[in-house]
């Protein structure tokens, strides 16, 4: 006798069963074959439009007769080579597939339920969704009508029983950042047993930005525990290889993080491209250089379009709507023309649209596009 399949939803818990499903953007592959014939322009990403350094080629190929080996579990070579870039010790640092696979693991092992964790809004949404699967809760504390976040605010809302705070900096979508002055007041505001999660997957490119702290330094003269989590897709130009690392404040935190990770997490070709791009500084500088300059000249023609956005570090632009209509909008109309950005909730019914800097030709492309749909 054939018995009903059980539902799904009863093999999982509550808190999974009833969680957002994360926004990733175009799936270009099934786009129609008219949409195909236009040059498209991935603008919604915050991908490097300029690519990897040439070394990163070179070791690719170098190692494709290795494929059918595990890698190095432990990363150690560029593991040693980043510690010694940052100058820590390299037991300190944990490895993964991305950032956001070591915040995932990270959030498993230490929230439990009913743990509050505060971070901003809006901000890199996966944080709320794999808080909320822990059973924990977020609390959201939303932008300022000038477009900026309020550090009181912020010391408000991690002075009681916060477990982790999560700031992303510079934050995902709006490219915002808090100063030393404002980032040392919101760790004095915290309890000592509270960790501070700092997302910096964009944090090379806030060089262009003389009011950017040291945050990792803010945190270890304060004695606060944290892990800032970096990436090598953005600025290093190595999303589709994925590989992300976190800096832990103390080799024993690591240790633990590393034990509830998967093993051969990162595979062997991308540990090689990874060390040949660190190690293409110049490069790397080439790149910065020329986003930083094309922000610039598309923050200039914003202001001169009375165009609100908010004041980014990162390697994009997110422009302020009344509504999330509005911005979803704009973002449908550009994407009918081959131009990809990503719109997004932002403050209660507001809306944001984050653009990507691209090449010279793109953003001009992109600016021309957008004072149509305007």
């Amino acid at each position: 006798m054939t018995r009903d399949v059980i539902d799904p939803k009863l093999l999982f818990r509550d808190e999974v069963v009833n969680l957002p499903v994360y926004k990733t953007g175009t799936k270009f592959h099934e786009l129609t074959e008219e949409q195909s014939k236009q040059e498209m322009l991935r603008l919604g990403s915050n991908e490097n439009p300029y690519g990897p350094s040439p070394r990163v080629f070179e070791a690719i190929q170098e190692t494709l007769n290795e494929v059918h080996l595990y890698p190095d579990s432990t990363c150690n070579d560029i593991a040693e080579k980043l510690g010694e870039k940052l100058e820590i010790d390299h037991g300190r640092l944990v490895f993964n597939s991305g950032s956001e696979a070591i915040l995932h693991a990270m959030v498993n092992a230490c929230l439990r339920p009913g743990d509050k964790v505060v971070s901003l809004v809006p901000s890199f949404p996966i944080i709320n969704i794999f808080a909320l699967a822990a059973g924990a809760s977020v609390i959201g504390v939303p932008h300022e009508d000038d477009l900026s976040f309020c550090a009181d605010k912020i010391c408000q809302a991690v002075g009681g029983g916060v477990r982790m705070v999560y700031l992303c900096m510079p934050n995902n979508p709006t490219g915002s950042y808090f100063t030393g002055p404002d980032l040392e007041k919101i760790v004095v505001a915290a309890n000592s047993e509270t960790l501070f999660v700092l997302d910096e997957a964009y944090v090379e490119f806030a060089g262009d930005k003389p009011d950017y702290p040291d945050a990792i330094k803010i945190l270890e003269v304060a004695g606060q525990p944290y892990i800032a989590l970096r990436t090598m897709s953005k600025a290093y130009a190595l999303a589709g290889m994925r590989i992300g690392y976190g800096i832990a404040y103390c080799e024993e935190f690591a240790g633990i993080l590393k034990r509830v990770s998967t093993v051969f997490n990162i595979g062997g070709m991308t540990l090689k491209a990874a060390e040949a791009a660190l190690a293409d500084q110049a490069h790397l500088t080439q790149c910065l250089n020329a986003i930083s300059t094309e922000k610039s000249r598309i923050e200039k023609e914003f202001a001169s379009q009375d165009i609100r956005f908010f004041n980014s570090a990162g390697n994009f632009i997110c422009i302020w709507f009344p509504t999330l209509e509005q911005a979803l909008t704009i973002e449908a109309g550009m994407q009918k023309n081959g131009i990809f950005t990503k719109g997004q909730k932002g403050r209660g019914t507001e809306g944001v649209l984050r653009i990507t800097i691209g090449k010279p030709v793109d953003n001009d492309r992109m600016l021309a596009q957008l004072r149509q749909l305007r």
